[in-house]
């Protein structure tokens, strides 16, 4: 069952090279809900929570700046948030389990006069194949809002965030948003259809993501919900790879 979702996640993903629907869902510029301007803005959003984080609970390393650091979104879709990101750290990686998505990410970032990125398909079946693309010990940042909420289980998320830690250098910092579960039916993990449960596929209680931050090697420094408002149920989970003992 397992490698079945994550295949049929790479399955619909997939469907963006044709399906105006999945488009909107990566955030593909001029798609339904994202004119260009509403596209530009969401990155915009996002980065200032990076900076908002790092104001709170990492001040010394913001005050150093980006210029001179990497940053890695995983689930990247069409590019609006590594359209800031590259505006502020040296390098940004894009990694998505879409070539098509990826493709017009690229084409978008190019036509805003951005070159200082790369972008890197991974199999969905197999996350742990970045390290081999994107490098251990490369990453300052690692960052990724809306994509949690669509993995295929637990299981995936935890695996991607063992991925994390060997991308991450000692000391670098991350910044991943998932769905907290309510209690509600809606939100309930689900266990198959991928295609049907897309949307609401996986949730997390804060006690569930904190284990599996901690299990991959990772100190919490603060969550916040709600950022971008209560409707969607977002928790932003900001920490730091350890450094070894």
């Amino acid at each position: 069952m397992k490698r079945n979702l994550e295949k049929d996640a790479g399955l619909y993903w997939n469907l963006s090279r044709h399906d105006e629907r999945v488009q909107d869902q990566s955030h593909w510029a001029g798609s339904a809900r994202w004119p260009r301007e509403r596209w530009l803005e969401y990155g915009e959003f996002n980065f200032g929570l990076v900076q908002d984080f790092f104001m709170q609970f990492a001040p010394m390393e913001l005050a150093e700046g980006f210029t001179s650091k990497t940053a890695l979104d995983w689930g990247c879709g069409g590019g609006a948030n590594m359209s800031a990101l590259c505006r502020h750290f040296c390098r940004v990686v894009g990694v998505d389990i879409s070539q098509p998505t990826l493709n017009e990410s690229a084409r978008q970032l190019s036509r805003c006069g951005l070159s200082n990125f790369k972008t890197v398909l991974v199999d969905a079946t197999q996350p742990r194949g970045v390290l081999d693309q994107a490098g251990r010990d490369a990453v300052d940042l690692f960052f990724s809002v809306a994509v949690f909420q669509h993995f295929p289980s637990k299981a995936y998320t935890k695996e991607v965030l063992e991925t994390a830690a060997g991308l991450m250098r000692k000391g670098g910092h991350g910044l991943v948003q998932v769905r907290y579960f309510d209690g509600s039916e809606k939100l309930r993990q689900k266990e198959g259809d991928y295609a049907k449960n897309v949307i609401y596929m996986t949730s997390f209680t804060t006690a569930e993501f904190s284990a599996l931050l901690a299990g991959a090697g990772f100190a919490l420094l603060g969550s916040m919900r709600d950022l971008d408002g209560p409707k969607d149920c977002h928790e932003y989970y900001f920490f730091r790879k350890k450094f070894a003992k």
